[in-house]
Formats: structure tokens, C-alpha cells, sequence
């Protein structure tokens, strides 16, 4: 079972970059309106038949305006767009 363990560096929002052990995401937009998202996916989906998954994120830094937003989608979901703005 291949479970998330890194983000994936191939699917993301231009606004961001991510360092080479694969677990730290830098915001890299200006957060100035509703086009500066940035949003990333894993490396693996969580598979459906995992009963139970358990992530932990550190914020190191909330930025200027203290926007974040952490959820899930599915793999057509728009990255510059934030998890809940639109009904899926």
C-alpha cells in the first residue's frame, strides 16, 4: 500500500516550492487577493480502505495576512483554489 509521505513536486501551484527532502512547502505568492493560492498535493493518495490516517502540520510561519487553509481533494481539484471555495 503506497500511503502520502512527501508532497508531490510535480503537482502544485506555481506559488510555491518545496525543499529537496520533499516536507517543507514555502508560500512564495504575494496573498494580496483570491489568485494568490497555492495549493499542493502528496506524493500518493490516501488509499480508500485506510480506516484511519494521521497527518501533522507545523505552520512555521502564518504570513502577513494569516490565511491558510489545510484540506483534502481529489486529484481534479483546482490547486489555485482554496480547499471549500467551491462546491465539488
Amino acid at each position: 500500500m503506497d500511503l502520502p509521505i512527501a508532497w508531490n513536486l510535480d503537482d502544485k501551484s506555481s506559488y510555491l516550492s518545496v525543499d529537496e527532502s520533499g516536507l517543507r512547502v514555502n508560500y512564495e505568492g504575494l496573498g494580496k487577493s483570491d489568485e494568490d493560492v497555492g495549493g499542493i498535493r502528496t506524493n500518493h493518495p490516501i488509499p480508500p480502505y485506510c480506516k484511519l490516517f494521521y497527518f501533522e502540520v507545523d505552520i512555521i510561519d502564518e504570513g502577513e495576512n494569516k490565511i491558510i487553509g489545510i484540506g483534502f481533494c481529489d486529484k481534479e481539484f483546482n490547486l489555485n483554489r482554496m480547499p471549500g471555495w467551491d462546491d465539488a
